[in-house]
């Protein structure tokens, strides 16, 4: 066991912190990336569809609905380059799995590592490392909307990600 315990106690304790911190980000993002996920298929199956009517409707010798079907699919192409829905969704989706991955190294690193007798010079050199990969995510990360942050923290609160284990405790 490290040797001070009351300092043991506090870096267990900011552990936590991190680790609450990391749950409602990585929460949040998810919640952020599901929209932008619908609005790619919204937008990008109706163009797609429009596009190849369009074709067609050039084909047939029909030059009036040809010419509004191309104002449709080069509206439908703007939208899509401008909102960049995929890109949005991929981004929230990889900060979440970021944060995701961060909450579970701290979770094993308060609960295990820091019992198994490490010093707390050693562990507090840890928990800096896990604090600085925190801010620097959060430095990077998109905001997330607050309906998102409010519908992920309404989730966590129901317990959503809490593991069985956890509730017998």
């Amino acid at each position: 066991m490290a040797e001070n315990p009351e300092i043991l106690a506090e870096i267990r304790a900011e552990a936590s912190r991190i680790e609450e911190d990391a749950t409602y980000s990585s929460c949040g993002h998810f919640e952020a990336s599901k929209p932008w996920a619908h609005v790619n298929l919204w937008l990008g199956i109706p163009v797609t569809l429009a596009s190849a009517i369009g074709g067609v409707a050039a084909l047939k010798d029909a030059p009036a609905a040809a010419s509004l079907i191309a104002f449709a699919v080069a509206a439908g192409t703007a939208m899509m380059t401008f909102l960049s829905p995929r890109e949005r969704h991929k981004l929230h989706a990889d900060c979440g799995n970021a944060y995701s991955a961060l909450r579970n190294e701290v979770r094993v690193f308060k609960n295990i590592e820091c019992q198994l007798g490490s010093s707390v010079t050693e562990l507090h050199k840890r928990l800096q490392e896990f604090a600085k990969r925190r801010d620097e995510l959060n430095a990077t990360s998109p905001i997330i909307p607050e309906r998102a942050f409010k519908k992920a923290r309404a989730g966590l609160e129901e317990g959503q990600k809490t593991h069985r284990v956890d509730e017998k405790q």
